[in-house]
């Protein structure tokens, strides 16, 4: 391998034309070793950032006298010579290079470019990640020469699985890169050089690769199993005999190895029996330990296969849906010994279809990210033929659309057709078919609601529903119905449409010379122009709206500059009486025209793409992929007009709509959600169906089931509260710090709050899970026990420092003395059993930000707001968030709760109270180490 040389900078900001160079690091190697390291700090000559210090380290004072960029360029240019250069995300630093007039014929590598390729089931692709994935001795520091290291480190393992890939797909990577501008392209070609090379001097050797083949239609044609017919005389269970199942002396205690009788439990299955057999309505709160999936799994197996029937049951995580699939139900099908089916369905975006992808691999990628998304699918497919998108990272909303090209989102493909085309192959055919004869059937709260949203329309036909998890059916729905547009959402589908050089317009001119008789494609070209200067308008009449909305909110701030957070105004009646309304519905009036005239315009492409397809059906594949891009663009900018004319001229009075600004970001957004989603579920769920289960470990506010029930319109349903089996008053002390500044003093509750972590994770050696309510919060928290920590040997994992939520739980779990700062992700669904975790500290009460659109809307629907809705939500995440330290019987930890309002404030006790009957204290900050070691046995 040549000499390659890493290079990373360090800036005062992010834009190459206003920010300057504080740092380079540059490391020259080859593929056997590092040869040289060059760095030095750069005087930028002006101040850096106070959030650029804090990332990076690097003040003022340390820059001072530090040479300028002038005097350190000759030397960066006679160290890196002609070597190609290597960067994570490298087009920033040779953007900032070429702004210097250096290294302007240099190619660039990019690491992040052969991360995403090559490693497509990871969960993150920044520097810090992968380095902590490849266990990278070096640590990303945002210092130069530490991150340039990491970078060199990163790429020799990346190059290492290149050369490994199969030569028929390391060949069609190369294939398909020819003439598309992307930093990925040289680590391949040179992987392929290599190979060829090593192949022509190995006698026997396969010096050819094979025409690519794509392994989805390499698997044998799956068999079809029949799809269920339900009794017309349904056979009820009987209870004693359902409940015996989980009874001392029953089936699972003797072929399920060291299972335990929880009397909880099978009062759960007992009411879940005779709730569906009578086919009645329950909600179920389920203390934590109970094991509420078995208890309703086995009644929900036991009615489907006896009465040849179909039970949904609906998560809302990925991981509960796992737990069912791959252990729950394999343990009932073991134990019981019956003929069940279940399977788990996904929306139909979920899944890959090999007729579009072998459409746009045919066509060959038009730019940069298709190329990227393509070749990382190719990949993943050598590995996995499951199609299912949930096992790939993709990465912001360019990939993403790319995915739903390659999709089977495609409402106008029939079985019959995929069963022609891919012989039943595809991945959403096979799920479909299995879902249809299924017994049980699992889906997350999404597709129910979107089968609820198309009036049954999306799930096979079922009448018995079972919602785990049901707290986050409320925010699901809201989700599920929302609506996110931007200026950059428009502007990328226009790009895709394209115009007579490039995107779909460029490749369908492209094809059409070949093709077409001259006048037919002259006739196509004069399409193709009007069709060009339609999107030009479009853009530029929405770039007037947009700009409009900008101002609209600039004089809703009193022409300010724009302040640390994000700017959030509600559409409300008042607004639209306002005379910057009025120029938003100007602006509108002329972008929904322009918008009308493009869509109707595109209409008429179609004709003439199906032309095509009749003159030559050899280049199907080629012009079906460009009908998928024109389509998915279609449906974009469609949903754009339908939702933004809603909001501006006809507003559906149960929608809440705002428009919103980012202090860090050039744009704005405009967002809807549904203001009640009550009714959606009377009609749909409580009416519809026979039987419905809705359960979760937290359902209850002071007792109570009057609040869920009233979000859902429960009215009809039966109620159950079962505590945990959890010994808690021996196991969890919580600890009330007494003396701790209020909230509403941020710098005295932060020292505070700062404090105490540093005394309790010293004493401890970590095992401790810090919960918060601010990103903000969180990172000034990091700052400040980080240094003290480590000087311990105590790591601190932060969330939104690179690693996910589930790496950063993977990485705590491993080390041995660590601290786990999370927010809204960490406050439920973390399961941290044994002693890695032994403390919990919840930094504050977690109330909602009562400026939130959906909150703002949602209050005014009540008489008293924070009794009836803002506190009752917050009750709900406080016993989330205390329900992650006590996970088994022999758990023992301390929760600290650094919030004295639970002391001064008239709803304290009902947080408390809320709680599992654990031994509770309060006393001051002094006292709390003492206390936790003392608990905890430290």
């Amino acid at each position: 391998m040549t000499t390659i040389v890493a290079i990373d900078l360090e800036t005062t900001g992010l834009d190459p034309a206003k920010d300057r160079i504080t740092e380079i690091g540059a490391v020259k190697f080859t593929s056997s070793r590092v040869e040289e390291e060059w760095s030095t700090l750069i005087n930028p000559g002006i101040r850096i950032p106070s959030e650029i210090t804090k990332l990076t380290g690097i003040t003022d004072s340390m820059v001072r006298n530090a040479p300028y960029i002038d005097d350190v360029l000759h030397d960066l240019e006679a160290f890196v010579g002609s070597a190609p250069v290597l960067g994570h995300n490298v087009q920033f630093d040779l953007a900032f290079l070429h702004k210097n007039s250096v290294l302007l014929s240099n190619e660039g590598i990019d690491t992040y470019e052969m991360a995403s390729i090559v490693m497509p089931t990871a969960e993150r692709y920044n520097l810090r990640a992968l380095g902590h994935a490849m266990s990278v001795l070096h640590r990303a520091t945002h210092r130069a020469l530490d991150d340039a290291r990491v970078t060199q480190a990163i790429f020799v393992d990346l190059y290492a699985q290149i050369a490994k890939l199969p030569l028929d797909l390391l060949a069609e990577i190369v294939r398909l890169g020819e003439g598309i501008a992307w930093n990925g392209d040289w680590p391949f070609r040179q992987a392929l050089r290599y190979r060829l090379e090593e192949a022509a001097n190995t006698p026997g050797s396969k010096t050819n690769p094979s025409p690519y083949s794509n392994p989805l239609y390499n698997i044998p044609t799956p068999e079809e199993a029949p799809p269920l017919e339900t009794l017309e005389s349904p056979q009820e269970l009987n209870i004693p005999e359902v409940a015996a199942i989980l009874e001392p002396g029953g089936q699972f205690f003797k072929h399920i190895p060291g299972y335990e009788h929880r009397p909880e439990q099978v009062e759960m299955l007992r009411s879940t029996a005779a709730a569906i057999s009578e086919g009645r309505h329950l909600i179920i709160e389920a203390g934590t330990g109970i094991g509420k999936t078995l208890a309703y799994a086995i009644p929900a197996a036991l009615w489907a296969t006896q009465n040849n029937s179909r039970v949904v049951i609906s998560t809302n995580t990925i991981n509960l849906q796992d737990q069912l699939i791959n252990k729950d139900i394999p343990d009932l099908q073991k134990a019981m010994g019956i003929d069940l089916r279940a399977t788990v369905l996904k929306g139909r975006a979920n899944y890959l279809c090999p007729h579009n992808l072998e459409a746009l691999r045919k066509r060959g990628p038009n730019n940069a990210n298709e190329m990227r998304v393509l070749c990382k699918i190719l990949v993943w497919l050598e590995e996995s033929q499951s199609g299912d998108r949930g096992e790939i990272n993709l990465n912001g909303p360019q990939e993403k659309r790319i995915w739903r090209q390659v999709s089977a989102d495609n409402e106008g493909c029939s079985a019959a057709g995929c069963l022609k085309r891919t012989g039943g192959r595809c991945p959403f055919y096979q799920a479909r078919q299995a879902a249809h004869t299924a017994h049980l059937l699992i889906v997350n709260h999404a597709l129910l609601l979107a089968d609820v949203a198309t009036e049954n329309r999306v799930l096979p036909a079922y009448d018995t529903l079972i919602v785990d998890e049901a707290h986050h059916l409320e925010s699901a729905t809201t989700n599920a119905l929302s609506f996110y547009g931007s200026q950059a959402n428009v502007r990328r589908a226009l790009e895709a449409i394209g115009d007579e050089r490039k995107g779909a317009l460029g490749w369908l001119l492209t094809f059409g010379e070949k093709l077409l008789k001259p006048g037919d494609y002259a006739a196509l070209g004069t399409l193709v122009g009007s069709l060009t200067t339609r999107a030009f308008k479009v853009e530029s009449r929405v770039d007037e709206f947009f700009h409009a909305v900008a101002s609209f909110l600039k004089s809703q701030r009193g022409g300010q500059p724009m302040g640390r957070y994000t700017q959030q105004e509600r559409i409300v009646p008042a607004t639209r009486t306002q005379p910057e309304w009025e120029t938003i519905e100007m602006a509108w009036d002329e972008g929904r025209l322009a918008l009308t005239n493009l869509l109707e315009e595109m209409q008429k492409l179609w004709d003439a793409i199906r032309e095509l397809l009749d003159i030559d059906p050899e280049e199907e594949s080629k012009i079906e992929s460009l009908l998928n891009s024109l389509r998915e663009a279609h449906l974009e900018l469609y949903e754009f007009f339908e939702n933004v004319d809603a909001m501006v001229f006809e507003p559906d009075p149960n929608m809440i709509y705002w428009v919103e600004a980012h202090p860090q970001r050039q744009y704005v957004n405009l967002q809807a959600a549904p203001l009640h989603i009550g009714k959606l579920m009377e009609k749909y769920i409580w009416f519809e169906k026979r039987a419905v289960i809705l359960t979760s470990a937290t359902l209850t506010t002071t007792g109570s089931f009057d609040y869920i029930r009233n979000r859902l319109q429960a009215t009809d349903a039966e109620e159950l509260a079962l505590g945990s089996p959890f010994d808690y008053e021996n196991a969890a002390l919580l600890y009330l710090v007494n003396n701790v500044p209020e909230p509403r003093d941020s710098h005295g509750h932060q020292l505070a709050l700062e404090q105490g972590l540093l005394n309790v994770c010293k004493a401890t050696g970590g095992r401790t899970l810090a919960l918060f309510t601010s990103y903000a919060q969180l990172h000034r928290t990091a700052n400040a026990i980080t240094g003290p920590l480590a000087q311990e040997g105590i790591i601190v994992y932060e969330q939104g420092s690179g690693p996910s939520p589930h790496s950063l739980v993977k990485s705590f779990r491993a080390a041995k003395q660590a601290v786990l700062l999370g927010t809204q992700a960490f406050w439920e669904g973390v399961d941290i059993p044994g002693q890695t975790l032994s403390v919990l500290v919840i930094a504050k009460l977690p109330f909602a930000v009562p400026s939130d659109p959906i909150v703002a809307a949602r209050s005014e629907t009540f008489q008293n707001p924070f009794q009836e809705y803002t506190l009752p939500e917050a009750i709900l995440r406080f016993r989330q968030g205390f329900g992650r330290l006590i996970r088994s019987k022999s758990d023992v930890g301390v929760v600290i709760i650094m919030d004295r309002r639970l002391l001064t404030k008239r709803y304290g006790p009902m947080f408390v109270n809320s709680l599992p009957n654990c031994t509770r204290r309060q006393g001051p900050l002094v006292n709390l180490t003492s206390e936790v070691t003392r608990w905890i046995g430290v």
